[in-house]
């Protein structure tokens, strides 16, 4: 894989893996390498985006199958309106959280994983997964220092949301995408390494 094209890139994980942290650490060092990036991340911005963050944050009440529709409306407004519009520019797109996190999240609530899978299959495919992963006592230390918890963050859901991630990510492999496991027990710039190993690029 080299730099002479324009990448879709997706940084995946759960919550306190690190995503937002190395999502915006990779657009930076991709930048440094004279790359036009268009750093993004879903839940989005937009009307139904900005439904799901309050969702997320307990502000709101969605049963799991609704949200599950609701994240791939807002997904695919996010192509729509962002994303594609960025890879034909040529720009690489760095995206915070992407499909994987809607078929683990929902997925471990009891929504068919391949039923999202299906009402995605005309959605652009990312070049690279990358999931980080965290030991849980690390990452619950990591969600203790949050000022506020989020819907998803109880330790009771610990073991079925690892667990969902292990499967999404062996349903997404067997349908062709490009999934690279990366160690975010490490220090920032350890695991920026190791993510930008995976991208074989130059310099």
């Amino acid at each position: 894989m080299t730099n002479k094209q324009s990448l879709f890139l997706v940084v995946e994980g759960l919550d306190g893996a690190g995503t937002t942290t190395i999502s915006a650490r990779l657009a930076d060092a991709l930048r440094a390498r004279d790359l036009q990036v268009r750093l993004t991340a879903e839940p989005t911005d937009g009307p139904l985006g900005s439904l799901l963050r309050a969702h997320v944050k307990g502000d709101a009440n969605l049963d799991e199958q609704t949200a599950a529709l609701v994240f791939t409306g807002d997904r695919a407004d996010h192509l729509g309106q962002v994303i594609r519009p960025a890879l034909r520019r040529g720009d690489w797109v760095v995206c915070d959280r992407y499909l994987l996190s809607t078929l683990a999240y929902q997925g471990a609530a009891g929504v068919s994983r391949e039923a999202v899978l299906a009402a995605s299959d005309r959605f652009d495919v990312p070049d690279v997964t990358f999931v980080l992963d965290v030991p849980e006592e690390a990452r619950a230390q990591r969600l203790a220092a949050r000022s506020r918890s989020e819907r998803y963050e109880g330790a009771e859901l610990a073991e079925s949301l690892r667990r969902s991630y292990e499967e999404s990510i062996e349903l997404l492999r067997s349908a062709g995408h490009r999934i690279e496991v990366i160690d975010s027990s490490q220090s920032i710039d350890k695991v920026l390494e190791d993510v930008l190993s995976r991208l074989d690029l130059p310099g």
